[in-house]
């Protein structure tokens, strides 16, 4: 392979964790550097993302986690387990934890309780990272709520300094829909509506992780504002944004409003994450590496397909053998450039 294993794993957490930072510091994590400034964020995949990334960056989980007791009641705790069981993300024990901390410093502090239960094998492994891999030292006391879900670090000590989410700009506003119209499906349908010219139920439902029933139920609802329009294509309704009503907060430049479907893209991501770094522990031969990259695209791609970027992805059964590596390495270094 032209680039090692270790150097390209280093790359990818690199860029990972740069995303991350960018999206929570527009929505008013504490934290210097670039933000991002023209895509709608979406809370609910990124948290889940960030709480298997983050490992590797204690910062930025303690960061978030301030956040949270600032702007947690506009997460929308169902959708949040929806998102979770539906793409299968990986970090329910540190989602539980988050949730236990969270719960008394909550308003609601229903919403957070039981967000996952607690279903440790008894196994208990540090719950930060270095970057090469190995467990961030550590001295004193264990926090009771990470150490009941199997994870280990210490107390958690916030520093404050985060703020409410922006009033104005594209990336909150997800956030702001909810402030006004309250914590449901309707934020996000109006979202890809803003997005599209017309949309399907069945569609917004495999995007958002809502179930096509509740995506129906709002859209039919919303229909009858006549904000919404709705007409029969091939016996399915598509539903489209009445031009005018909404485009001061929706299409505010005129253009469709900068929504991703940033589920199963973080979900590819983490795929591709977990995998590398598994990968760069394993100490394996390189024609074996290369068939694990091979099994990683091929997990990420149909997500990436429904994210709208599962053409960066090369087909692996044009490239025999060890070449495949380096294919994948360029194919996820353009990938993460489109990312961002």
């Amino acid at each position: 392979m032209d680039t090692s294993l270790k150097e390209f794993r280093g790359m990818v957490l690199d860029r990972l964790l740069s995303v991350v930072w960018r999206q929570w510091t527009s929505l008013g994590v504490a934290g210097a550097g670039s933000q991002e400034t023209t895509r709608v964020v979406d809370p609910e995949p990124l948290l889940l993302f960030t709480l298997t990334v983050a490992r590797h960056d204690s910062r930025l989980f303690d960061e978030v986690l301030d956040w949270l007791t600032v702007n947690g009641d506009f997460i929308n705790i169902q959708r949040l387990k929806n998102v979770a069981g539906q793409f299968d993300f990986q970090a329910l024990p540190q989602l539980g934890a988050v949730s236990e901390f969270l719960g008394p410093k909550s308003k609601s502090v229903l919403k957070w309780k039981n967000v996952s239960t607690r279903t440790t094998s008894g196994r208990e492994e540090p719950l930060f990272c270095l970057r090469d891999g190995g467990p961030v030292p550590m001295k004193g006391d264990l926090s009771p709520e990470f150490q009941a879900y199997g994870l280990l670090r210490n107390p958690v000590e916030l520093r404050g300094y985060s703020m409410p989410f922006p009033l104005t700009g594209m990336p909150s506003l997800l956030l702001r829909l909810r402030a006004l119209i309250g914590i449901s499906a309707r934020c996000e349908l109006l979202c890809i509506l803003g997005a599209n010219a017309e949309v399907h139920p069945s569609e917004v439902a495999r995007q958002t992780g809502y179930f096509p029933r509740t995506v129906q139920n709002a859209m039919q609802e919303m229909a009858r504002s006549g904000v919404v329009e709705v007409r029969n294509a091939n016996r399915q309704k598509m539903y489209w944004l009445k031009p005018g009503f909404l485009d001061g907060i929706l299409r505010p430049d005129g253009n469709p409003t900068p929504w991703v479907c940033w589920s199963p893209l973080f979900r590819a991501l983490e795929i591709l994450w977990l995998g590398l770094d598994g990968l760069a522990a394993a100490g394996l031969d390189d024609l074996t590496v290369s068939s694990e990259l091979r099994r990683m695209a091929m997990k990420m791609r149909p997500l990436l397909g429904v994210a709208g970027l599962g053409m960066k992805l090369r087909n692996e059964s044009a490239y025999p053998g060890e070449s495949y590596s380096q294919v994948f390495m360029e194919d996820v270094a353009a990938l993460l450039d489109a990312v961002g």
